[in-house]
C-alpha cells in the first residue's frame, strides 16, 4: 500500500483528543484487525504528540513487537518457508501460509532478514525503555490477534495468532477453528516482560549472525525453502527408488538432515555480535528482576499474564505461582547471572571441570555442534571452580512440579 495512503488512514485511526483508555482500545483494534502497519504509524504520531503518555508508549511497544513478528513472517513467506514437522528449529519453525510462487533465497538475503528483525526488536526496546511507573492496562484477546503474513493487506483467520500456535502444537489442533476469547490484561510488569523477551530473541539472532553458516545454508537449505541459490545437487537426477513419507520424512529429508547436522561447524564471522548476545542475556535477567518487583506491587487480580503469589486469577490457570516457586526462581536468576559472569561454571558430561560460559562469548572459536557434544569444543573453556550442580536443577524441577522448563520459558 502506498505510504502516503497509509499515513492518511493512520490520521483517522485513533481518536483525538485521546482520553485514558483510548490508546488501549486502539492497540487492541490494531492487533485484532491485523492492520499493524497502519496502527503503528497512528500510535507513533500520538506518542510523538505526548511522549509522557505511558499508555500510548506501551501500546506502541506492543504494536511494534507484533510488527517485528509480522515483517519476519512476511520475509519467510516470500521465500516459501516450509519446515518439516519433525524438526523444531527456532526462527525456522515459523508457520507461514503456503506461497504458490516463492522467490529464490540466498544466504545473504536470509542474513538480511535476520538483521531486519534484530533492528525491529531494538526499536521495541527503545520505545518501551522510557516507560514510567504510572500504571497502565491494555487488554488483548490473544486468540484474535492477526498478522498480515502474505503482505497483501488482507489478513485472514489463517494468519491469526491462535492458528499459528495451533500449527506449532502449542494449543489443541481444533482450537484454531473457533477459539475461545483469551483476554489478558497486560500492565507495567508485562512491559518489562516484553522487553526481556525482545532481548532473549535478540540473543539468538546475534548468536547466529556472529558465525558464517553459508555451507549449512547451501547444503541443507532445501529442507526449509523450495528455491535456494546456489542450488545443491543442481545437476543430479534423483533415483526412482527413493522412499517418501514416514515420521522422520522421506529419504531425501533424512539425508539433508544429516548434512545439516554435519555442517553446523561455523567459523566466526562477526565476533562483536557474541558480546552483544551476552549483553542481551544480562538484560534479560535484570529486566526479569524488575518485572517481579512490579508484579509484587500489583494491587489487582485482573486476568494477569504472570501472577504473583498474591494473585489467584492468572490467565494460565494450570500454572499458579507460589511464594516457594518465586523464591526458587529468583535464586535461579542469581545462578544464571553468576554463570554469565564466569563466577560459576556449566557442567559437561565428560569432564570434572566446568565450562566458563562468559569466555565462550568473549573468546569465540568456531562453533561445532558435534564437537560441543563430544566435549572437544568445550575443552578450551574448561576451568576449576564452582559448577552449577545437577542437584540445583532437580530441586527446581521438584518445586515447579516437574515443569521448570515450562515456567522458565514463560517467565523469560
Amino acid at each position: 500500500m502506498n505510504r502516503f495512503v497509509v499515513a492518511l488512514i493512520a490520521l483517522a485511526w485513533l481518536p483525538a483528543p485521546a482520553w485514558a483508555g483510548d490508546y488501549a482500545a486502539s492497540t487492541r483494534q490494531t492487533l485484532e484487525t491485523g492492520q499493524i502497519a497502519v496502527g503503528e504509524l497512528a500510535m507513533a504520531a500520538q506518542l510523538s504528540a505526548d511522549p509522557s503518555n505511558n499508555e500510548a508508549r506501551f501500546g506502541l511497544g506492543l504494536i511494534l513487537f507484533a510488527r517485528a513478528i509480522e515483517r519476519y513472517g512476511q520475509s519467510q513467506y516470500r521465500y516459501g518457508l516450509r519446515a518439516p514437522h519433525s524438526m523444531n528449529i527456532p526462527l525456522l519453525r515459523f508457520p507461514v501460509p503456503i506461497n504458490p510462487a516463492p522467490e529464490e533465497l540466498t544466504y545473504e538475503k536470509q542474513r538480511d532478514a535476520l538483521k531486519a528483525m534484530l533492528e525491529d526488536l531494538a526499536n521495541v526496546e527503545a520505545t518501551l525503555a522510557p516507560m514510567s511507573d504510572s500504571r497502565v492496562k491494555i487488554v488483548l484477546d490473544l486468540n484474535a490477534i492477526k498478522f498480515d503474513l502474505r503482505g497483501d493487506g488482507k489478513p485472514d483467520d489463517s494468519e491469526k495468532l491462535s492458528s499459528i500456535l495451533a500449527s506449532l502444537r502449542m494449543t489443541p489442533a481444533d482450537s484454531a477453528d473457533k477459539p475461545e476469547p483469551f483476554d489478558v490484561a497486560f500492565d507495567n510488569a508485562d512491559a518489562l516482560w516484553l522487553r526481556g523477551y525482545t532481548h532473549l530473541l535478540s540473543t539468538s539472532i546475534e548468536f547466529v549472525l556472529a558465525y558464517d553458516w553459508h555451507l549449512t545454508f547451501e547444503r541443507a537449505g532445501q529442507l526449509f525453502y523450495p528455491r535456494i541459490s546456489p542450488a545443491p545437487l543442481a545437476k543430479a537426477a534423483p533415483s526412482p527408488t527413493l522412499q517418501s513419507g514416514g515420521f522422520f520424512g522421506d529419504d531425501v529429508q533424512i539425508a539433508d538432515l544429516i548434512a545439516l547436522i554435519h555442517e553446523i561447524r561455523w567459523p566466526v564471522a562477526e565476533p562483536a555480535r557474541l558480546q552483544s548476545a551476552h549483553a542481551h542475556l544480562k538484560q534479560v535477567i535484570a529486566l526479569n528482576r524488575r518485572m517481579w518487583k512490579a508484579i509484587l506491587a500489583r494491587t489487582d487480580d485482573d486476568r494477569v499474564w504472570i501472577p504473583g503469589p498474591q494473585q489467584k486469577h492468572g490467565v494460565i490457570a494450570s500454572m499458579p505461582v507460589s511464594q516457594e516457586q518465586l523464591d526458587a526462581w529468583l535464586k535461579a536468576l542469581d545462578e544464571f547471572d553468576a554463570v554469565l559472569d564466569g563466577k560459576k561454571l556449566l557442567p559437561h558430561w565428560r569432564f570434572a571441570q566446568g565450562v566458563n560460559l562468559k569466555k565462550v562469548f568473549f573468546d569465540p572459536r568456531p562453533f561445532d555442534l558435534v564437537l560441543w557434544v563430544t566435549g572437544h569444543a568445550a575443552a578450551p573453556y574448561l576451568e576449576d571452580g564452582p559448577i552449577l550442580a545437577g542437584a540445583e536443577w532437580q530441586n527446581w524441577q521438584h518445586i515447579f512440579n516437574d515443569n521448570f522448563p515450562g515456567y522458565a520459558f514463560w517467565f523469560n
